[in-house]
């Protein structure tokens, strides 16, 4: 693992992005936002968070729903 600042939990994404951890863990869940475990955490690396968060992400959109 590289050094322990690279990675997020995701309580931590949720503050940064204004949304619940519900939401995040939703995120990782689904292998929107993919993220490894360490010890019993799972964490997220801030280079896969800044994929995410590329033009065209919506925050506001549910992972769970599917493209009509």
């Amino acid at each position: 693992m590289s050094d322990v600042s690279d990675y997020l939990r995701a309580a931590a994404i949720a503050q940064l992005l204004g949304v619940s951890e519900r939401t995040v863990r939703r995120l990782i869940a689904s292998g929107e936002l993919p993220s490894s475990k360490f010890g019993g955490a799972r964490l997220v690396s801030r280079a896969d968070l800044e994929g995410l968060l590329s033009p065209g992400w919506n925050p506001d959109e549910d992972p769970d729903e599917e493209d009509e």
